[in-house]
């Protein structure tokens, strides 16, 4: 092998014929080519499989909930109290509202979480510790007899009225009461619904919807003769 060498301050340096190196530049290149061929690919992949992780119902297609940030119950100072035709039965009962529940028809609800108008569910008027609230209510009544109530309750802070609906609740399911489907309306305003038969035999639905500190309660009992 030809050796080309000469001498820099004494130092000998010797370079290889220039066929070597040139080979050894292609070699070089073509190590670079793979290497970044190698790191292409390998973010093919990690994109494919980013992909594979994404569910059917990706992010463009899955569905939100919107969280309203407007008081559905207070408007402009306002109590936004059910007209009749938003009432459960309104179609059947024809409501109307009214200053007081009908002579004979018993005592309507006060605070939560008494529930039952005409004493349907008479063990939630037992005497409890009832923590400040503001309380709003209507009254209607209907075709035979029909009764329907409608309260807004504003307590202090959130957590006294997630506690009051639990109570609420429990009352509503010792009367008898069972979890139904609510309405489209109802469903869309988070609401829940229960219904059963009460003491009397009549059926009495009713549904609670909690924002915030705020809760809302209706109660509709059909309607039969009175005596």
């Amino acid at each position: 092998m030809a050796e080309v060498e000469d001498l820099l301050e004494g130092v000998a340096v010797r370079l290889a014929p220039a066929e070597e190196i040139r080979a050894k530049g292609q070699q070089r290149r073509t190590r670079s080519r793979a290497v970044r061929m190698g790191a292409v690919g390998a973010a093919v992949l990690v994109a494919a499989g980013a992909w594979a992780l994404i569910p059917s119902d990706a992010p463009a297609t899955r569905q939100t909930v919107a969280t309203a940030t407007d008081n559905p119950f207070r408007t402009d100072g306002e109590i936004q109290m059910l007209r009749v035709d938003e009432l459960p039965g309104y179609a059947r009962w024809h409501w109307t509202e009214s200053a007081s529940l009908p002579a004979g028809a018993g005592r309507r609800s006060g605070p939560l979480p008494q529930v039952g108008l005409d004493e349907a569910c008479p063990g939630s008027f037992a005497v409890t510790d009832s923590p400040g609230q503001k309380a709003y209510s209507l009254v209607y009544t209907g075709r035979d007899h029909a009764l329907a109530q409608y309260r807004v309750v504003e307590y202090d802070d959130t957590a006294t009225a997630r506690s009051q609906v639990a109570d609420l609740r429990e009352e509503i399911t010792k009367c008898g009461l069972r979890t139904v489907t609510p309405t489209v309306r109802e469903k869309e305003e988070g609401s829940t619904a229960w219904s059963g038969t009460v003491r009397d035999g009549r059926t009495m639905r009713v549904t609670v919807r909690r924002w915030n500190s705020w809760v809302s309660v209706a109660e509709v009992m059909d309607g039969v003769p009175a005596g």
